[in-house]
């Protein structure tokens, strides 16, 4: 008789990591800096915003280029550039909308011009008097097409800003109410709620990560009604959506003020993966799943840094291999464990199991000798395990394992008198 899936796995203890930086209405400046048509490296930009106070410096790269992606988009911009041996320019009226600009410069003496120059040399031209500001060309004032195109733009990137935020709330939203009713365990709505937020917003790995925890959970509660086909496709599901934030969670491992938390997410998903993939393997008979849950167990063992957790992965992929009927790949790799772990009874146990299905029987006699001398009093599995040794030598004349030293030492201080 098949054991009952858990459909009860523990919800994801992870508020949603949502943030609205995201949203933050910004844009960017961006340009290229040229001197005769050759690129003017280490020049410096500054960045002067004249609606109101507020300015941001830059420098080109050895390509001459330079970008500034996070000027409040509302802003209308100034650009003062200086470079070494060259005079100094500057653009005016300018919006952060992206587009790529190109600033021409003259040979010069290397010097810097102020926005208070430029404000002279702007009001001295109004008036019909005075010069650029200390040699630099007079800016260009936008042209009439040019403010439209301008104004257009900055209606444009308002209207995404605007359904940004709608979008944002409308997501949060739909993953609030999937949580409520995971807890509750009403799967079906939960999960239709998980993959709205989704759909607004592919790239909260928290929301995938959930979503492919319900599916699991109403997978094994599918199984355990005898729902094979359902269940089937909830758990098949289960490992995309998990391989959907772990994808969205990767990036953050390399990032020193993420990789931490990144890090967490990424063994939580992992074991959400692996699980789903294990299910798969054992009770569908899936070959290329039990593979790829050794695989993720392997990988979480790895991520993890509590000993008995890691063992426990490492078991979870091997017993996978076994109930799923792959005693010849399960041998190997509960002999790994034992490696490092020779007390490990589950891997004793099943790994004498395994030796059974290959055909090993003194290696299976000898092994579940070993589960028997070291199972704490009280587990089931030791008078099977001895029942299965008597079979074995009975009916395959082996020689009789014998318990070993920490097993006899132990039946002295049971037996020793007070």
């Amino acid at each position: 008789m098949k054991a009952k899936i858990s459909a009860g796995m523990a919800a994801l203890s992870l508020a949603i990591l949502l943030s609205a930086t995201a949203l933050a209405q910004v844009g960017r400046i961006e340009g290229d800096v040229k001197k005769q048509g050759q690129p003017v490296t280490n020049a410096t930009i500054e960045i002067v915003r004249t609606d109101i106070k507020g300015s941001y410096t830059v420098q080109t790269d050895k390509k001459g280029h330079f970008l500034h992606a996070g000027v409040p988009y509302v802003g209308t911009y100034t650009l003062l550039v200086s470079a070494p041996d060259c005079a100094p320019t500057y653009l005016g009226g300018i919006r952060p909308t992206g587009e790529i600009l190109t600033v021409e410069m003259n040979p010069g003496d290397g010097k810097k011009v102020t926005i208070e120059e430029v404000r002279a040399a702007a009001a001295g031209a109004k008036s019909g008097g005075g010069s650029a500001a200390a040699g630099a060309p007079a800016a260009k004032a936008p042209s009439a097409e040019e403010l439209k195109k301008q104004q257009a733009e900055f209606e444009k990137k308002k209207g995404e800003i605007e359904k940004q935020k709608a979008d944002f709330e409308n997501m949060k939203k739909a993953f609030d109410e999937g949580r409520t009713l995971a807890a509750n365990k009403d799967y079906g709505p939960a999960i239709a709620k998980f993959q709205e937020a989704e759909k607004l917003d592919a790239e909260q790995h928290v929301v995938s990560a959930n979503l492919a925890l319900a599916l699991y959970n109403r997978g094994a509660t599918q199984l355990n009604a005898g729902q094979r086909d359902p269940a089937k496709q909830d758990f098949t599901d289960a490992v995309a959506a998990a391989t959907r934030a772990l994808n969205v969670v990767e990036p953050t491992l390399a990032d020193p003020a993420k990789a931490v938390e990144g890090k967490k997410n990424k063994l939580s998903y992992l074991k959400i993966r692996a699980d789903a993939e294990s299910v798969l393997a054992k009770r569908f008979n899936d070959a290329g799943a039990a593979t790829a849950a050794v695989t993720d167990y392997k990988m979480a063992a790895s991520f993890s840094e509590v000993p008995a957790e890691k063992n426990g992965f490492m078991v979870k992929g091997a017993q996978t291999l076994f109930d799923a009927g792959m005693p010849d790949k399960a041998v190997p790799a509960f002999q790994e464990i034992l490696q490092t772990d020779p007390d490990n009874i589950e891997a004793l146990y099943s790994l004498g199991l395994a030796y059974i299905g290959t055909s090993n029987f003194q290696e299976a006699a000898n092994t579940l000798q070993k589960f028997v001398d070291r199972a704490p009093e009280g587990d089931g599995r030791v008078a099977e395990a001895k029942a299965v040794m008597k079979d074995l030598i009975v009916g395959n004349n082996l020689q009789a394992p014998k318990a070993d030293d920490k097993a006899k030492n132990r039946a002295r201080s049971t037996t020793k008198k007070p």
